[in-house]
């Protein structure tokens, strides 16, 4: 059961972008629904903040969405960034979950592959946290490195059956376990998996905040004298260049 204060949309925003991303009139390999679900949560928890211009041609494979009318692109551009918006705000309370409208089979291993709702939210996610892997590595501690690479296989894990059984090939090391079983634990570890990694992205880019307001604090407090060197770069004295 989710926790008070967690946000969804509305039902009929959800149908209007998943029949608009379903269009055959869509570019090829535009995203599902689904895979923009995965996808947003992958930005969402990036150690940097990705602005809208930026994450949107992604879920159209950065070709030209091909909208009917301007009323048609505000349409879809609004459920869009009220999706990102529920998303983001999830990540940033640590009330994250697998979505509502993802219906997961049973046994686990029935969740692999593009066909499955888990699996194309897992495949967003994999193409989102790819797409973001130079900001990760620049930012990730090496002793979280362990942590963020964990996550990350459990939640990609449903994206392809190729992937899944790399990962059960390279995890379990004893056949004991059978694949189905590895998917189960897999399923069970999801949502703590998803906690793990929007705690990572949020906290660093917390950090990275913090850091930006110090240095902008000390510059703000130096005193820069009539005669000294404008901080401009210039060359020029302060009270010949931008004092005046």
């Amino acid at each position: 059961m989710k926790s008070p204060g967690f946000h969804t949309i509305a039902p009929h925003s959800v149908q209007l972008l998943t029949q608009f991303l379903a269009s055959p009139q869509r570019p090829k390999d535009t995203m599902t629904y689904h895979e923009a679900q995965g996808l947003l949560f992958a930005i969402a928890c990036a150690p940097e903040l990705v602005k809208p211009s930026e994450w949107i041609p992604l879920i159209f494979n950065e070709q030209e969405a091909c909208y009917e009318s301007m009323e048609e692109a505000q349409s879809v551009m609004q459920v869009l960034m009220d999706l990102y918006n529920v998303i983001n705000t999830q990540v940033f309370t640590g009330n994250v979950a697998i979505p509502d409208d993802i219906i997961c089979n049973e046994p686990a291993l029935e969740n692999v592959g593009e066909a499955t709702a888990l699996g194309q939210w897992s495949r967003g996610f994999l193409q989102g946290h790819d797409w973001l892997i130079e900001l990760w590595d620049h930012y990730t501690p090496d002793e979280l490195d362990e942590e963020l690479g964990s996550s990350l296989m459990i939640l990609s894990f449903f994206s392809n059956k190729k992937l899944a059984e790399a990962y059960y090939q390279e995890t379990v090391t004893s056949r004991a376990q059978t694949q189905d079983e590895f998917a189960e634990t897999i399923m069970g570890m999801f949502e703590i998996a998803m906690g793990s990694y929007a705690h990572l992205g949020r906290s660093i880019q917390t950090a990275q905040a913090g850091q930006l307001q110090a240095e902008s604090t000390y510059v703000r407090e130096q005193k820069i004298g009539r005669n000294d060197p404008c901080p401009c770069g210039s060359g020029k004295k302060f009270k010949n260049c931008c004092l005046q």
